[in-house]
């Protein structure tokens, strides 16, 4: 197997090589993205073979992109599902085969870590600089352990890449008198972020090359293919586009409880103990009432043209004042309640008088979705007046014939999916096609029987 991945990547060297050279052809970037996939593919399977058998498990539950435009030399997208192993070949089939695992292993610590929403946490103003202090940090702390597994488990299949982040690194970086290795981001980040940044001029940075680009002119550069030579300093990792870090919480959930499952015991034990103890705390309910929950989701979606810092520009990646726009949109929210019998009359008032208030001022389309262990009524609401006194149903509970009647209208794909219920009901459900998935409990959040809600669960309460 390895000798097939060092034959696929020796291709993908020759092949870089060329196009760093002029050559643009599609047979030749096809078959780039072709190694490329493939050789990403086999390494899953390596990694499972190895005694770090957790990393291939990751991979199970990912797809890949293959982005010859992209700055970024490898990343993964919360943001799609399945979650997508994002990656331009042109940057990352410069490092040896080593190194390459070392990449990936270490953006997939970022993602069980968390790492997306604690930026997003430690960064609501979206400022470069202190992106830049959080990306050192969550470095120094996901690079420190994977050195440490490489000197004391004989991890010969690894290679940290030249210019690599550990916690010596920044001791020299910031001239910091004491740093303890094997520590936390938030350990590195407190550290240094009132600390001026090295200066730009004095980093590193690869000279810019002009490439010509077939049947153009001589000398004239092609900015939609990023190489080695016109990147520049390639950008830091693509982890997802959302500025929500419940949402992006949600997304590293859903992976690491995926991986988890194809798991056996044994590799599972494997796992380090700071895995499995970010297992724990993702799966730790929230406290946090649907209110507050919903609020903050209808704060992130548009009802309106607007300005957007959420995706970077791609022909200035660096520049985080850049905006785009977003199209104007309707507001859509599909309210499921769980008829059973364990939802009041009074708590269904109650539940949709809340939400029509949450939006009330807002471009919105809100639909009642009223089950027992099938769909019993359909309902629009625009106002308190349209609200149904009495729902219909009082038999068992099912959650499929819901998420099946969404899943059947594409008006829902952009959809929040809110489900009221206490919780007893199929272990198992279709993944909802909407844009997001609340359940809110009407007990203990834990009660909730789905093994894989494919969203956030919180506890109903009245504020």
């Amino acid at each position: 197997m390895q000798t097939d991945i060092v034959q696929l990547l020796t291709n993908m060297k020759l092949n870089i090589a060329a196009v760093e050279q002029g050559e643009r052809r599609a047979a030749v970037l096809d078959e780039i993205k072709a190694d490329c996939v493939h050789m990403l593919e086999l390494m899953k399977l390596f990694l499972i073979s190895e005694r770090d058998s957790y990393y291939g498990y990751f991979l199970m539950n990912m797809t890949y992109d293959v982005d010859f435009s992209s700055r970024s030399i490898a990343g993964i997208l919360l943001n799609r599902f399945p979650p997508v192993f994002h990656t331009n070949p042109l940057l990352l089939g410069k490092f040896t085969l080593k190194e390459i695992l070392f990449i990936v292993c270490h953006e997939i610590d970022h993602i069980v870590l968390n790492h997306p929403a604690e930026m997003v946490k430690s960064n609501p103003e979206r400022d470069p600089d202190t992106f830049e202090r959080f990306n050192l940090a969550a470095d120094a702390s996901v690079n420190d352990r994977i050195l440490k597994e490489i000197r004391d488990e004989h991890r010969s299949f690894l290679s940290a890449p030249e210019g690599h982040i550990s916690s010596a690194v920044l001791k020299k970086m910031f001239k910091l008198r004491s740093v303890r290795p094997l520590e936390s981001y938030l350990y590195y980040f407190q550290l240094i972020q009132n600390k001026l940044l090295p200066e730009r001029a004095q980093q590193p940075q690869r000279m810019l090359l002009a490439v010509g680009d077939a049947g153009e002119g001589e000398g004239e550069a092609d900015e939609s293919i990023i190489t080695v030579g016109n990147c520049g300093k390639p950008a830091d990792h693509e982890w997802n586009a959302s500025e929500d870090a419940e949402e992006a919480t949600a997304a590293v959930r859903e992976l690491v409880n995926a991986a988890a499952s194809l798991m056996n015991d044994e590799a599972r034990g494997q796992m380090p103990a700071a895995f499995l103890q970010q297992v724990q705390k993702l799966n730790k309910p929230t406290q946090l009432c649907w209110q507050a929950i919903l609020k903050k989701y209808v704060g992130t979606i548009a009802a309106g043209k607007h300005k957007t810092r959420t995706r970077l520009n791609r022909r200035q990646p660096e520049r985080f004042d850049l905006s785009g726009q977003q199209d104007e949109k309707v507001l859509k929210i599909a309210v499921a309640i769980d008829t059973s019998g364990s939802v009041s009359d009074r708590d269904v008032a109650y539940i949709l008088n809340e939400i029509v208030a949450i939006i009330a001022g807002r471009k919105h389309s809100l639909t009642v979705i009223e089950c027992d262990s099938e769909v019993q009524r359909v309902y629009s609401v625009k106002t308190q007046a349209d609200i149904k006194k009495n729902v219909i149903g009082r038999g068992g509970t099912a959650f499929t014939p819901v998420i099946e009647y969404v899943n059947n209208d594409r008006y829902f794909r952009d959809a929040l999916l809110i489900y009221f219920t206490d919780g007893y009901g199929e272990r198992e459900i279709p993944r909802p096609k909407t844009y997001r998935t609340l359940w809110v409990i009407l007990g203990n959040p834990k009660d909730l029987s789905v093994k894989e809600p494919y969203g956030a669960v919180v506890a109903f309460g009245k504020e």
